[in-house]
């Protein structure tokens, strides 16, 4: 899409990034479904009707993060990114700042009618580590591992409250989650100078797709069901498509082909994140479950095409 067509978007969409709230809906789905297996059981009826207003909290979360995201980076924006909605004259600072401290509040509100002890605990350190990352992530090495310890609590937000607590399945999904965050924040730091620094830390990002094919082979080899082939058979498949958009990704980050090319590059590892919520669901939960594999497959998809209109970095 051209520039002209992206900046005539307005100014509330693309200051929260909201073609990436598919990402933060399957995020929110794949964590419900293996905190509720992590409690022995499925979703039930009443986990069903919370679903919905805890993820409507977690993209709070999200949209509240990216609005804030702005109001503290307007000064670097205006020498880097002058088109950003602030810097530009679309936004005022204070109005932006005022809607995304609103948004974290009223999304640990809703988290805290919907949730437990447990989901409002997370809630309030996601809503920390959003604004600690905000403040303090221009020139702080660290700052990747802030950006994915927020989407690591959001896993265990969500999941936290269907598990009635932090059980090891949840903890592996949100560290594993955090560990392609972490990747890729590494080479989102770099945008502005559409450049690519160190392409080791870029490697983190295969730890998730390996580890969860690990996972199922050791779960789904020794039972040799024909449910069991399936369930294997699909992680596999999952595997591979998360590979294979992370190495497309890798490849358009070392070739930088044109102007915008570092940026492009990590909105694709954004939309991946569906991709791993999807594997992460085909490799652990006890039961296969394809519709909600298919619905994070359709979260990378939609996300994909969303990012053509609003910019997903």
């Amino acid at each position: 899409m051209s520039a002209d067509a992206v900046s005539s978007m307005p100014a509330w969409l693309r200051l929260g990034r909201v073609s990436n709230l598919p990402t933060v809906l399957s995020n929110a789905l794949a964590s419900a479904l293996l905190g509720a297996a992590s409690g022995g059981h499925a979703l039930r009826s009443a986990d069903l009707a919370a679903l919905p207003p805890l993820m409507l909290s977690m993209c709070l979360f999200y949209v509240g993060g990216m609005y804030l995201n702005d109001a503290f980076d307007r000064e670097i924006d205006a020498r880097e990114r002058p088109q950003r909605p602030i810097p530009s004259g679309e936004a005022r600072a204070q109005t932006v700042f005022a809607c995304g401290f609103g948004m974290l509040l009223a999304g640990w509100l809703l988290l805290g009618l919907y949730g437990n002890d447990h989901s409002r605990f997370y809630g309030a350190l996601l809503a920390s580590a959003i604004v600690l990352y905000n403040v303090w992530h221009k020139d702080n090495p660290c700052s990747p591992l802030l950006m994915g310890a927020c989407r690591a609590l959001l896993c265990l937000c969500v999941g936290s409250a269907f598990a009635g607590g932090t059980p090891p399945l949840l903890c592996l999904a949100a560290a594993l989650l955090l560990a392609h965050i972490v990747g890729l924040s590494h080479a989102a730091k770099q945008e502005s100078l559409d450049r690519i620094g160190a392409l080791w830390p870029l490697a983190v990002l295969g730890l998730p797709p390996f580890a969860y094919a690990l996972l199922a082979l050791v779960r789904f080899i020794p039972d040799g069901a024909p449910q069991a082939w399936q369930a294997l058979t699909l992680a596999s498949l999952l595997a591979i498509a998360l590979t294979a958009a992370l190495a497309l990704s890798v490849a358009r980050l070392l070739k930088r082909s044109a102007p915008g090319a570092v940026g492009q590059a990590v909105a694709r590892m954004i939309a991946a994140v569906s991709l791993l919520d999807g594997l992460a669901l085909a490799a652990c939960l006890p039961q296969p479950a394809p519709a909600a594999i298919l619905g994070c497959v359709a979260a990378y998809f939609s996300t994909r095409f969303l990012q053509t209109y609003i910019p997903g970095t």
